[in-house]
């Protein structure tokens, strides 16, 4: 199959950032498309992509910033996403890209990354609202905590039905 730089998630078409830099290039060809890290640390990158015309005047800039444990692949790679997801935003701004400025990599990223969890916290609330008795509801609030791990908004919205449901049990 050959790979045409379009990507579908969920019936829309994006242009992949790898496309949109090859239509710069072809369209304006003596533009120029940088790079500057802003912030960088252990835990944090923040990129700035600047699109500059043959005269240095800029043309458009975008910014992203990426955690190093948003995900396996950000341990690893947080400068390089968040460059990728940069430049993505200022092609987008500089008219390459249709109106999306997020680019086909961050929909896929952001859906990966909550849909299924929300999906699954969503399941461990029905869980614990559903709970017949004490030790039933100790069980599936011990799971759901598991599974909901450092995300402040999964803990709060599994510890609250818990609450309300030891209430209701406790009446």
């Amino acid at each position: 199959m050959k790979n045409t730089g379009i990507v579908n998630i969920k019936g829309k078409d994006y242009q992949t950032v790898a496309l949109r830099v090859q239509k710069l290039r072809e369209q304006h060809p003596n533009w120029s498309l940088t790079s500057e890290i802003l912030f960088r640390d252990a835990d944090c990158v923040v990129v700035k992509s600047i699109i500059a015309d043959e005269t240095g005047r800029i043309i458009a800039t975008g910014h992203a910033e990426e955690y190093r444990n948003a995900s396996q692949i950000n341990s690893t790679s947080a400068l390089e996403n968040a460059e990728t997801s940069a430049h993505g935003r200022s092609l987008a701004a500089a008219g390459l890209g249709g109106m999306e400025f997020a680019s086909a990599n961050e929909v896929e990223n952001a859906i990966h990354q909550q849909s299924p969890k929300k999906v699954q916290i969503n399941s461990y609330v029905k869980k614990i609202k559903e709970s017949a008795n004490v030790e039933e509801l100790k069980e599936n609030f011990k799971e759901a905590f598991g599974a909901a791990q450092s995300d402040a908004g999964a803990i709060a919205a599994i510890t609250v039905a818990k609450d309300k449901r030891k209430l209701e049990l406790a009446a």
